[in-house]
């Protein structure tokens, strides 16, 4: 069956954003929609208004049934029909009849169109979360249960780096990655093409993943880590370990401030470059390096420049491609890397590589 969307959950930190925004309740904030956690974490974090715009608009009909589960359901119901906690098909088919009146007709008419994917959980329906079920499914049996359930034991980040290298770090498991994520089978199974288009061939990304994979599993404490328990798990440890835009905490800061987001569908620079100067002085990037060329992502970087109020903040990932600011960029602008480190050493989703750049005031 043909995944709807590609992203069931936004593979991003919303803390480390936040940081590298340098996030504060003046900030008007324009960001990828993705999956929906982040523009809902930039808000619960105090942002004073979100706007997230995506060019696909099926992600942004998951982004907006996240957003109406937490306003219309209790916390914890909202977590299991999105599947971040467990619950059986017939409850999520109840919860969701109580929800659809509250979605917008288009979302609401894709989610009865994909009643399948949101009984058996709407976040593991993406195609990267299908395909990295099954290799956790493939694991398994190798692995052994007891080595990840110590993993979540484990009370300081040394016990976790000796659990993987025992465990985890198998020879076996490190060839799993090597297979599952050459570019010709992931790009077939795993991942939207467009995203691996400008890789620099010549390195394994398998073993690429696998370090990062390590880093997921060893850099934070796994009891606090939302992200490496929906991937080694399938299910977060308990509700209080919901990202920050699906807490509970959240959830009423979304309640309250429900008119301070939206979703529109939309390309980036296009939306950027039909807004007034100075609309939005927060802008986040997801990972956009990965999926435009060096030529479209200068294009991308001289319309924020052009745009964004200043003082203002922008930060993006990469995965693949490291970018440079283009020579004609309108300034003044700089590149934080000291920042980036430092966020790269306590992001809960290490894959990514995090660059934040200020724009100081206009000439």
């Amino acid at each position: 069956m043909v995944a709807p969307y590609n992203f069931g959950m936004s593979q991003e930190d919303e803390r480390s954003e936040a940081a590298a925004l340098a996030l504060d309740d003046s900030d008007r904030v324009l960001c990828i929609a993705s999956a929906g956690e982040m523009p809902l974490s930039l808000l619960a974090l105090g942002a004073r208004e979100v706007v997230a715009v995506d060019a696909d608009v099926s992600q942004l009909h998951l982004a907006e049934l996240k957003l109406q589960a937490l306003l219309v359901l209790p916390h914890e119901q909202a977590l299991r029909l999105l599947g971040y906690l467990p619950a059986r098909p017939a409850e999520r088919k109840r919860w969701w009849h109580r929800l659809s009146p509250h979605l917008g007709a288009a979302a609401c008419a894709f989610w009865q169109d994909h009643l399948p994917a949101l009984v058996h959980g709407a976040v593991w329906a993406g195609r990267y979360e299908r395909y990295v079920r099954l290799l956790v499914r493939l694991v398994r049996p190798v692995l052994g249960r007891r080595p990840i359930d110590k993993l979540f034991e484990a009370t300081t980040l040394e016990e976790q780096r000796e659990i993987f290298d025992r465990h985890l770090g198998r020879p076996a498991i490190r060839a799993l990655f090597r297979i599952a994520f050459h570019p010709a089978v992931y790009r077939s199974r795993g991942m939207d093409p467009r995203s691996l288009q400008h890789r620099r061939a010549g390195s394994s990304l398998g073993e690429q993943f696998f370090g990062q994979f390590r880093a997921l599993c060893t850099a934070n404490l796994a009891a606090d880590n939302p992200l490496l328990q929906l991937t080694l798990l399938g299910r977060l440890l308990s509700a209080d370990c919901a990202p920050a835009g699906l807490s509970r905490q959240g959830a009423e800061v979304l309640r309250s401030r429900r008119q301070q987001l939206r979703f529109i569908q939309a390309d980036m620079g296009e939306f950027i470059a039909a807004q007034p100067v100075g609309r939005f002085n927060k802008i986040q990037l997801s990972n956009l390096p990965d999926w435009l060329s060096q030529d479209q992502f200068d294009g991308l970087l001289r319309t924020v420049a052009a745009r964004i109020a200043r003082p203002g903040r922008a930060v993006w990932r990469y995965l693949h491609m490291p970018r440079q600011l283009p020579s004609d960029l309108p300034g003044p602008v700089e590149l934080l890397p000291a920042l980036g480190a430092e966020l790269d050493q306590r992001d809960r989703f290490p894959f990514y590589r995090i660059v934040p750049a200020a724009f100081g005031p206009r000439d």
